[in-house]
């Protein structure tokens, strides 16, 4: 309603009067007031809503006369309608403290809450009002805010009057109207619609008092300092992303967790790295955070500065001792790849692993001192060897070799970034053509460290390149064992990344002719000469060279000879040294591919130890993974173990390679190698080892490799891998080495053929023969068992016929029968083939896994040569490396071959062995089969004499009683007993008894089959009879027989009557023949004429108790159907013939 609307003359009258009223209330005029409100009583409903009006504006100007006259006349304290506000709500909110103590007099609400929620102490908080807070909440306010319907405190977000003050931008109140609140029964920790405590809005806003108060504790209760908003963060979180130092050491003083995780798992430290808060990272860091905590994504707080470019806050992370620099997200990123990606170059530089030696361990430190890696560098060089006259030949390989320290850690001036062995070959300052870079130990922290300084000195552009060579590692299996971490077989390449000024010019390139002599020269050389500077006063050759003919400049095809007499013409040596033509590798063209194409491979490969040397390595593994300390004056094998136990990867031996799953001590302890050097005494044993071949292109100018060498590796061997490599570089016999492919050709041919029979004259290293030997050994004495058994069996043949003939000899039967049952000696040579065989199945697998991946580096090096151009260029070059590459598999087929030929043999061996102990085994059970013949026969002889003396005790036995009997000196004999009377009666009585019993000695079995078939019989009899009288019919009724026959007949054949036609027909017929067997006396005759028509032969029949052929016969069968049980079994009565449809 306007001004306008109210001093309207037109209003009716009451309203009139309220309109005035109100106006005097708004101008504080107290007469006017007073005037009005004696005109006329208000008592009516718009006068009551009037005067409540008024009381609002009167509460909100202060003047506490007219409250009171308004409340003399009935204004009511309390709002009607969901518009109005409380009287109280404005005296609060103006700091009008008469107004409120009256109002609260007079029983105002003080939990009245407005639309939005809030009561009176909401604004009276805000706004300082400390002394109508304190008013508030004597007259009964809620400190919480009061209640809603669902009974939760605050206004309508949630926020009680603590956390709207901590959320609100500070006013006029102060952190006493904040004690005023704690130090009545309140919540410590209401939450916000987003979870947010008091606390939380402090951190975030800053008001470190407020938070004093809220964790001191002094009114007997504290705020939760961990308490985690709805996303999980605490205070503490809040503080350090909004940077707020104090606050910081305020919750950390108090007890705030700095690792706490909220949402994602981010801690404060991560919060403070990622925005570059280096103070609040170091007191979080002094507070022990954790540095390496990871995010759900793997990125640390390292990862977040370094991304970022805070070079203060890397700079604290990395003075942390167990600050992780490896860790890598789930993008394969390191810190130092995150700094790359925004190229911020201090922090590339100060997180490369080339900065961090300090942060290694003192056994990894002095590891590196020790051992030396091998550097060749490729190239013409100034530095000149004459050789007569004014010959003049510039040196082609530069060997050095500086410790793995100076290589990988080693700077020459920190500062200006300048290392002591550059990795790639543009900051060597001699300028070679490629550099090969070999480090002695299969250690992934020595060559990550080589790669990431690699990818620094390269200017750290080609990330994913970088990302590329890394994630290789990612083919590292490891288990329980020690010899069950290596490198699975495996190559790949990286493909090239397009540069930049791909469209660059690769500088001047011309050809000319020499002119040896003033005559022409007879090979065309080329001469490439490269001028790029602005002073040039060559004209420059603006085309674009394309990559075909880039590749024909490196790999020139050699000129053919011309017409003329054999020889070389005079002084061509002169002339070739003296304008010796530079390789490809010095050209511009060759400069572009520096940066391109990347190749990694793995491939296991043979080597060998000596037995003494394997348990002492063995036995330092086993020490350093169970944590034992390291031994003093320990050599640099041992510091490279214990330093490096997590990242070596040891050598192996063969079992270890394929039963990596599995403890091979004893295995490793019988080699055939190790048997062959201790059987013919070769001094030291020596075992078969494999190894694993590392090796990394680096664009077109570094070849990196990586194998281990042998345990205090001596200084003369023959066998040393490196050696003979840079020995076959130097070699005048092969072409020279023009490009890294070359070189990396000539380390895989190396490494693939070491165990090469041929290469060494010395008997001791030629381990196939020592295969082939022990084969050879084996089949000799397998012929030698075969021979002895012959010879054995022989004997015992002899020995038979002489058993036979009666003239035994116990010292001939001992002989053949121990050399025939005796096969210790055939299972130890079997035993002896099996482990060969394993060996060889072994050396097959490796040469194998060597011939895949050669093919895999095949196809990559032809495919990162066969770059755009024309195929007419690019195809000889092609063709070069595949015939290296097939002369290189030849090789390995070749000793596969001969491998698998001793396979083939030794598999023969096995097999023959295999049946010399069959046979054996046969010759034993014949042999056994004839002594138990003879065993038998002895006790069948045995039971004649047992039987023969059991009958002359049975005959004399009964004699015996009787003469014992009549010897007894009975009155009745009267004076003596004659001869004849005592042997009539001794010898009658006697020898009846005795004949009695000597037959029933003999018939004992006949006797007891007799007696049981007598006894069933009388038994099926007396049943059978004892059914028929029960069963007698009526004069009227029908016999049993007729009715079963009659019904049998007229079952329909195939019902449930009935099994089938067969079936029952021949039951029909068996029941006619039955019943009449039984009524007539010749039942039995046509019993068995029946069962002699039906199965051509004669059987029982009737109640015959007799056994046919040990088959116990019964009455009636089916067809020839045996039936589950005889028709005269005494314990059924009863014949279960015909389905049991015929009774007996």
């Amino acid at each position: 309603m306007t001004t306008a609307s109210l001093s309207s003359s037109n209003a009716p009258g009451p309203i009139q009067r309220h309109i005035r009223l109100l106006s005097a209330c708004v101008s504080d005029h107290e007469a006017r007031v007073r005037e009005v409100l004696s005109e006329e009583p208000w008592s009516s409903p718009a006068d009551r809503d009037a005067l409540r009006q008024a009381l609002v504006k009167v509460a909100t100007k202060g003047s506490l006369k007219l409250l009171r006259l308004l409340l003399e006349h009935g204004a009511d304290v309390h709002p009607r309608r969901e518009n109005e506000l409380a009287p109280l709500f404005k005296a609060a909110e103006a700091g009008h403290l008469p107004v409120v103590a009256e109002l609260l007099a007079h029983g105002a609400d003080p939990n009245w809450r407005g639309r939005n929620g809030q009561t009176a102490l909401f604004p009276a908080c805000v706004r300082g009002h400390d002394a109508v807070v304190r008013a508030l909440l004597d007259g009964g306010a809620d400190p919480d805010g009061g209640r809603n319907e669902k009974g939760k405190p605050g206004d309508k977000d949630g926020k009680t009057p603590l956390l709207f003050l901590a959320s609100e931008k500070r006013g006029r109140w102060s952190v006493k109207t904040v004690r005023l609140l704690l130090q009545r029964d309140i919540d410590m920790d209401p939450k916000d619609s987003l979870g947010r405590t008091p606390l939380h809005w402090t951190a975030k806003n800053g008001y470190l008092d407020f938070a004093s108060a809220l964790l001191s504790g002094e009114f007997g209760k504290r705020a939760d300092v961990n308490a985690p908003q709805n996303r999980g963060k605490t205070a503490l979180h809040l503080a350090a992303e909004h940077n707020q130092v104090d606050f910081v050491e305020l919750l950390l003083g108090h007890g705030a967790c700095p690792d706490a995780a909220s949402d994602g798992r981010w801690t404060p430290l991560h919060n403070a790295s990622e925005k570059g808060h280096h103070v609040i990272v170091k007191k979080l860091l002094a507070a022990g955070a954790n540095v390496n905590a990871e995010l759900s994504n793997r990125m640390t707080p390292l990862h977040w500065a370094a991304f970022n470019g805070h070079e203060e806050v890397v700079r604290l992370l990395l003075e942390r001792p167990e600050t992780n620099l490896s860790v890598k997200d789930q993008f394969e990123r390191t810190a130092l790849l995150c700094a790359a990606e925004r190229y911020h170059k201090e922090l590339v530089h100060l997180l490369s692993p080339a900065r961090a030696a300090d942060r290694l361990s003192e056994e990894a430190r002095e590891a590196s001192k020790q051992f030396r890696a091998t550097v060749v560098d490729f190239g013409d060089f100034q530095e000149r060897k004459f050789l007569k006259g004014d010959v003049r030949e510039k040196k082609k390989q530069l060997v050095f070799k500086p410790t793995v320290y100076e290589l990988l850690y080693g700077w020459e001036d920190t500062e200006k970034k300048k290392p002591k062995v550059p990795i790639l070959t543009k900051n060597v300052k001699w300028e070679p053509h490629f550099r090969w870079i070999h480090l002695p130990a299969n250690n992934i922290a020595w060559v990550e460290t080589l790669l990431a300084k690699s990818f620094v000195e390269g200017g750290f552009r080609d990330v994913e390149g970088f990302k590329a060579l890394e994630k290789s590692f990612d083919q590292e299996h490891r288990g329980a064992f020690a010899h069950d971490t290596f490198m699975r077989s495996h190559c790949r390449r990286v493909p090239s990344r397009r540069t930049e000024n791909g469209d660059l010019s690769l500088g001047v390139v011309t050809e000319q002719t020499t002119d040896i002599n003033g005559q022409a020269s007879q090979a065309g050389a080329e001469s490439i000469i490269t001028d790029t500077s602005e002073n040039s006063t060559v004209k420059a050759d603006t085309r674009k060279k394309g990559k075909s003919e880039q590749i024909a400049e490196r790999h020139p095809t050699s000129a053919k000879r011309k017409k003329g007499d054999p020889g070389n013409p005079p002084g061509t040596k002169e002339a070739k040294l003296g304008i010796r033509q530079p390789s490809f590798a010095s050209t511009a063209a060759f400069r572009q591919l520096v940066n391109n194409g990347k190749m990694v491979l793995f491939m296991p490969f043979l080597h060998y130890e000596t037995h003494e040397e394997r348990l002492k390595m063995s036995e330092t593994i086993r020490k350093a993974r169970k944590g034992g300390l390291l031994p003093q004056n320990a050599s640099r094998d041992e510091l490279l173990v214990h330093a490096y136990i997590d990242q070596l990867h040891p050598r192996r031996t063969l079992d270890q390679f394929l039963y990596h799953g599995i403890d091979t001590t004893h295995r490793d302890n019988d080699q055939v190698v190790w048997r062959y050097c201790d059987k013919h005494g070769f001094e030291p044993k020596k075992v078969f080892m494999v190894d694993q071949l590392w090796m990394w292109i680096l664009g077109g100018d570094t070849v990196v490799t990586c194998f281990p060498q042998r345990w205090d590796q001596p200084k003369q061997d023959p066998l040393n891998v490196v050696d003979g490599i840079v020995e076959e570089t130097n070699a005048k016999t092969r072409p020279p080495i023009q490009s890294v492919y070359d070189l990396a050709l000539l380390i895989t041919g190396r490494a693939a053929g070491m165990f090469d029979r041929h290469r060494f004259d010395e008997q001791q290293y030629q381990f196939l023969d020592m295969f082939e030997s022990s084969i050879g050994n084996v089949t000799d004495k397998e012929s030698q068992l075969f021979r002895k058994f012959h010879k054995a069996s022989q004997r015992s043949t002899q020995w038979l016929e002489r058993h036979r003939h009666g003239s035994d000899n116990d010292n001939i039967e001992h002989e053949f029968s121990d050399d025939l049952l005796n096969i210790h000696q055939e299972t130890q040579l079997l035993a002896e083939i099996k482990d060969i065989q394993d060996e060889l199945n072994i050396l097959c697998n490796i040469l194998d896994s060597q011939i895949i991946v050669l093919e895999d580096f095949q196809k990559g090096i032809v495919e990162e040569l066969s770059l755009e151009g024309s195929r007419k260029t690019t195809d000889a070059v092609v063709k070069d490396i595949k015939r290296r590459f097939e002369e290189q598999q030849r090789m390995i087929w070749v000793h596969r071959n001969d491998i698998e030929r001793m396979n083939n043999q030794a598999a023969g061996i096995s097999h023959g062995l295999t049946n010399l102990l069959d046979l054996k085994q046969k010759h034993s059970n014949a042999l056994e089969a004839r002594f138990a013949r003879e065993q038998a026969i002895s006790a069948a002889k045995q039971g004649q004499t047992i039987m023969v003396f059991t009958i002359v005790t049975i005959v004399f036995l009964p004699m015996s009683f009787i003469a014992s009997f009549f010897s007894i000196n009975f009155a009745d004999w009267g004076d003596g007993l004659t001869i004849g009377y005592g042997s009539k009666y001794m010898f009658g009585i006697g020898l009846a008894i005795s004949f009695v019993f000597v037959a029933m000695a003999f018939l004992v079995h006949d006797i007891s089959d007799a007696w049981k078939a007598l006894i069933r019989g009388t038994r099926t009899y007396a049943d059978c009879l004892s059914r028929k009288t029960q069963s007698l019919p009526s004069e009227n009724a029908t016999p049993p027989d007729a009715v079963s026959l009659r019904t049998l007949r007229t079952i329909k054949p195939g019902t449930a009557g009935a099994a089938s036609t067969t079936a029952y027909r021949w039951a029909a017929e068996d029941m006619d023949w039955k019943r009449r067997g039984l009524e007539g006396p010749d039942g039995g005759y046509s019993r068995l004429s029946r069962d002699r028509d039906r199965y051509g032969h004669a059987r029982f029949g009737g109640m015959s108790p007799l056994r046919y052929g040990g088959r116990k016969l019964s009455i009636g069968s089916g067809r020839g159907t045996p039936w589950a049980r005889p028709s005269l079994d005494g314990r059924r009565g009863v014949s279960e013939d015909l389905e049991r449809g015929r009774v007996l």
